[in-house]
């Protein structure tokens, strides 16, 4: 893994190093930068969705789909705010019910399952993006920066969820730790 994330640097793999950069930024920034959260959740679901479930000679097209897709939702959410984290609450909370669900093997044994599972988690997605704006967007970004930060590198499905939840919980505590302050000054 260190070595993919050299060669991404060294620009060996710009599509791993803008796949890393997009979940940094989730992962740290997803609450205050709520544009880039929706832009980021439609990155992300559009680069794994193009790379898993379209087979094409261009590698480009995956990553094109994906930036039109994270720009799409940026200005989606700038001109209709509510709405766009509401969809974006689903979308997120969804898509990581169902890569947890293929993680387990859910998918594989009972994929009306894994897609059930994905719906009512979407819902309740949707609902907690409503009712708790900032922690909706602290939990969310930081599942779904997670999930993006991983999964270019195969691992150990058990050492895949720890690194995983690892990783979601520093996401979390940085950004908690951006709202606190944030609230701080405001009194």
């Amino acid at each position: 893994m260190p070595d993919q994330i050299l060669d991404a640097i060294n620009g060996v793999d710009a599509k791993l190093a803008l796949q890393i950069a997009v979940a940094a930024a989730l992962l740290m920034l997803g609450r205050r930068l709520y544009w880039l959260f929706v832009a980021g959740v439609g990155f992300a679901v559009t680069m794994h969705l193009a790379t898993q479930h379209f087979e094409t000679p261009e590698e480009w097209l995956p990553l094109a789909l994906a930036v039109v897709a994270g720009l799409a939702g940026a200005l989606f959410v700038i001109f209709l705010q509510k709405l766009a984290i509401t969809i974006a609450g689903f979308t997120s909370a969804a898509f990581f019910a169902y890569v947890v669900a293929e993680n387990i093997g859910l998918s594989t044994e009972n994929p009306q399952a894994a897609l059930l599972a994905a719906l009512l988690v979407g819902v309740l997605g949707a609902i907690f993006s409503r009712t708790l704006f900032d922690w909706a967007l602290i939990l969310l970004s930081s599942l779904t920066g997670s999930w993006f930060l991983l999964d270019p590198f195969e691992l150990d499905p058990m050492l895949y969820r720890v690194v995983l939840m690892i990783v979601a919980v520093a996401g979390i505590s940085i950004q908690a730790n951006m709202l606190h302050r944030d609230r701080g000054k405001r009194t």
